[in-house]
């Protein structure tokens, strides 16, 4: 009976001090707030400081830089057996400059680029322009200039077109484009209320090619130019989530 006892005591002795030594980095972790909970926030709040997101609204204003349409119609003689000729029309570009806004959300990576996506809307004459957007943004030199590479879709509403060699117009009609550019931008920084803004500005030359519908073997081409070529000059806001 004793010699239970003494070995009780033993096991007793050992369990203790296994929880003794188990109980060090729990107090530390969970107890004052010292040990292993210290780096832990750290790490935590470094890799939140590594992205910025943001959404910002952009006013839009477009200039066109497409091309004028020019087209030949052949003529005969007539009934009265005169010399056939040909005549050559110029087709001024339906939008000349088309004004609206675009939403825009993204992040940047703390260093030199950043992504965005979203949408816009503007209108030239009677032409709605209906966009979705992707771009990537690089910061050469890691501060508020960047070079924009920007990419999406636009489908054009209400393009006044011709179709077949019938010198006149048949109406309206939408078509897609798949658009593809780059220019620059910056951001200028400031705080309202420990709110951080920002005010955006940029230039972005854009291209916009029409090849889904222009490759259709299906119908004959409508008569719309192939790429579509706009500057956009767009200033917002920058609100900072």
């Amino acid at each position: 009976m004793a010699e239970v006892k003494y070995w009780n005591s033993k096991l007793c002795l050992a369990v203790s001090a296994m929880l003794m030594i188990l109980a060090g980095p729990a107090y530390g972790q969970y107890g004052d707030g010292e040990g292993s909970a210290a780096p832990s926030s750290s790490s935590s709040s470094a890799g939140t400081a590594e992205f910025s997101s943001y959404v910002d609204v952009l006013f839009n204003y477009e200039k066109s830089e497409t091309e004028p349409r020019s087209r030949t119609v052949e003529s005969s003689g007539g009934m009265l057996g005169g010399l056939g000729g040909s005549t050559t029309t110029t087709t001024e570009d339906p939008i000349g400059t088309a004004k609206g806004v675009s939403v825009l959300a993204g992040f940047r990576r703390k260093g030199w680029y950043g992504f965005e996506f979203g949408g816009s809307y503007t209108k030239g004459g009677e032409v709605q322009k209906q966009s979705l957007l992707f771009n990537t943004l690089i910061y050469p030199f890691e501060n508020n200039l960047y070079i924009k590479l920007a990419s999406g879709v636009t489908r054009y509403v209400e393009y006044p077109i011709e179709r077949g060699s019938d010198p006149i117009p048949d109406g309206d009609d939408d078509f897609i484009t798949i658009n593809y550019g780059a220019g620059l931008g910056y951001v200028v920084p400031f705080k309202v209320a420990d709110k951080s803004l920002g005010v955006r500005f940029e230039a972005v030359y854009m291209a916009g090619d029409r090849f889904l519908e222009r490759e259709s073997d299906f119908e004959e081409d409508i008569r719309a130019p192939g790429i579509l070529k706009d500057i956009h000059f767009n200033i917002g806001l920058r609100f900072t989530l």
